[in-house]
């Protein structure tokens, strides 16, 4: 009986200490790791996310850059960063969730290494194909593939083993087709070549490609997702054009070091939430970027990177990708 009032009073303690530290918290500048350069989709939502931070919190939110090898620089520098809430991370796919199964060995475990916070947004991707295509519909490409016997059809990506890539390797497996993988450095060398015809087809986000399907310079041809995307309102979903969805999304998260007071982590995931779901922000940070406002709570993300673990781990699979 001893023992047990003795836990019990050591779990009140924690318990008091931890409510303690989130009312304090912070009391010094916050730095969010972002794995990517200034400019893109993380960074600018990192960016707009910290203004609004420092006015709730009344202490800097600070963005640092720690940009290359697939995110894994920005995560080992998270992994190794003291557990109390100054050092989080904008996070992807790409070091939660996929990486484990490209690299044989990594600097950090995702599993492991850090506490989820919340998953922010979640961007919708298109299927592209050239304005010059002969496909109209996304069951038009899955015939004209089915028929490119001597000349199989090409799909381009922003990057082996990536987000854009792992998706439409799906594709083409569901789907029964043989299809010739073409990487690029990113999404700005691909676009042109979806323009002007150079690769049959492509995957990538609605706010990256929304200004070229406007301009009828690219046709879209199906949204992966449960509804259409409203900067892209004709565009069917894959479900409603009638082929099985690949489920292509881009997530951005936020993450902490393991070990950070689960009172500080909750603070966060409110606190980021409420911003998220902020008319005004909603309005110029998120719908004007075609993104979809998410703001889980630390349990939900949990459950979400779990699930999506085994996703790609299946796609990386089929894909037969590796970056070591």
């Amino acid at each position: 009986m001893k023992n047990l009032v003795q836990i019990a009073l050591s779990l009140a303690v924690i318990a008091a200490s931890q409510g303690v530290v989130a009312q304090t918290f912070p009391a010094k500048p916050v730095t969010i790791v972002v794995p990517y350069s200034a400019g893109g989709p993380v960074d600018n939502l990192s960016r707009s996310l910290g203004i609004r931070l420092t006015k709730e919190w009344g202490q800097p939110v600070l963005v640092l850059n720690k940009t290359g090898a697939n995110e894994i620089i920005g995560a080992e520098l998270v992994a190794k960063s003291p557990a109390d809430g100054y050092t989080l991370f904008a996070a992807t796919e790409a070091a939660l969730t996929m990486n484990p199964h490209l690299y044989k060995k990594l600097p950090y475990n995702p599993e492991k290494d850090f506490a989820p916070i919340s998953r922010l947004i979640t961007v919708p991707m298109v299927f592209l194909v050239p304005q010059n295509s002969k496909a109209n519909t996304l069951k038009e490409f899955v015939q004209l593939a089915h028929n490119a016997k001597d000349k199989p059809m090409s799909y381009g990506s922003s990057g082996a083993g990536g987000i854009v890539h792992l998706p439409l390797a799906m594709f083409a497996k569901q789907e029964h087709l043989e299809m010739v993988h073409v990487p690029y450095k990113g999404a700005a060398p691909l676009i042109p070549d979806i323009i002007s015809g150079q690769v049959d087809s492509a995957i990538l986000g609605v706010s990256v490609v929304e200004q070229h399907v406007k301009s009828g310079k690219m046709k879209a041809l199906a949204i992966s997702g449960d509804s259409r995307s409203v900067a892209l309102p004709d565009v069917p979903t894959f479900k409603e054009a009638g082929v099985k969805d690949i489920n292509g999304a881009f997530n951005i998260g936020l993450v902490a070091p393991a070990g950070t007071p689960s009172a500080v982590v909750d603070k966060i995931a409110s606190d980021v939430r409420k911003i998220l779901m902020d008319p005004d922000f909603r309005r110029t940070q998120i719908d004007a970027y075609s993104y979809v406002a998410i703001g889980s709570t630390p349990a939900e993300y949990r459950s979400f990177l779990a699930q999506d673990f085994k996703v790609q781990a299946e796609r990386v699979k089929i894909s037969g990708a590796t970056l070591d």
